[in-house]
C-alpha cells in the first residue's frame, strides 16, 4: 500500500507538485494579498473623504470668517496627508493660511513622511513577493525572509500613519472645540494594515515550513481508513 502511494506521487510531475503544495499555494495567496493592500493604498492616497466634513460641528460659537477657515481646513484635512488635489478643488483667497492651520500640528510632518514611505515600501513588496512566480527564484529561503521583514516593516509604517493622523485631528480638536468625524478613507487604512499584517504572518509560516507537518497528517487521514492489502 505504502509503495504503490510513493509510486503515484513519484510520477507525478514536478511542476504540478510544486505549484499544489501548501507552501507555494500560500506564497501566491500573500502576493495577491500585497497587491490588493498596495491598490487600496492608492485609492487611500487619492480619497477626498478621509474625513466626513458635513459632520463636524462646533462646540462654541466663531465669527463668520473664522468658522469659514475652520471648514476650508477641514476639507484640506478630508484629503489625506499627501494633498492630492486636482485643478477643480476649492483654493480661496486665504487657502495657504487654513492648510498650516492644519499642518503646523506636531505630528503631521512625522505622519507625512510615514505614510510616503508605507507608498514606496508597498510597491516594493508587491513586487519582490510577485518575484516568487519566477521558476529561479521559486524556492529561495532569502526571498521569503526578506518578505517577512518587508510586510511588517509596511504593516508598522501603515500603523503609525493612521495613529498620528489620529492625534493630529483629536489636537486640532481641543484647539477649535469642534468635532470632527472620521471618513472612509481613513479606515480604509486599518484594512490595509490588517491584509499586510496577514501577509506577514503567512509568510512566517511558509518560511519555518508550518504547512508541512500539516499536509503530512491530513494527507494521511483518507488512507488510513482504507483497508490494508
Amino acid at each position: 500500500m505504502e509503495s504503490s502511494r510513493l509510486r503515484r506521487s513519484s510520477v507525478l510531475p514536478l511542476r504540478w507538485r510544486i505549484t499544489h503544495s501548501p507552501r507555494w499555494i500560500v506564497q501566491v495567496l500573500v502576493s495577491e494579498l500585497s497587491l490588493v493592500a498596495f491598490v487600496l493604498l492608492l485609492v487611500m492616497v487619492f480619497s477626498k473623504k478621509w474625513l466626513h466634513a458635513p459632520g463636524s460641528h462646533f462646540r462654541q460659537h466663531y465669527p463668520k470668517n473664522v468658522s469659514n477657515r475652520i471648514h476650508t481646513s477641514i476639507h484640506i484635512m478630508s484629503l489625506g496627508l499627501l494633498h492630492i488635489c486636482r485643478s477643480n478643488c476649492p483654493r480661496p483667497k486665504d487657502w495657504k493660511g487654513d492648510f498650516k492651520i492644519w499642518t503646523n500640528h506636531p505630528m503631521f510632518g512625522i505622519a507625512k513622511i510615514s505614510f510616503g514611505l508605507a507608498l514606496e515600501l508597498g510597491l516594493v513588496l508587491t513586487i519582490w513577493l510577485h518575484l516568487s512566480y519566477l521558476p529561479k527564484l521559486k524556492k529561495l529561503h532569502a526571498l521569503r525572509l526578506v518578505a517577512i521583514i518587508l510586510s511588517f516593516c509596511q504593516a508598522t509604517f501603515i500603523f503609525f500613519t493612521l495613529l498620528l493622523f489620529a492625534i493630529n485631528l483629536w489636537t486640532f480638536e481641543l484647539r477649535k472645540n469642534i468635532s470632527v468625524p472620521i471618513g472612509w478613507g481613513y479606515f480604509i487604512g486599518w484594512l490595509v494594515f490588517l491584509l499586510y499584517v496577514t501577509c506577514g504572518v503567512l509568510c512566517y509560516f511558509n518560511y519555518k515550513n508550518f504547512w508541512n507537518p500539516l499536509h503530512r497528517v491530513f494527507g494521511s487521514m483518507p488512507c488510513a481508513s482504507l483497508p490494508a492489502q
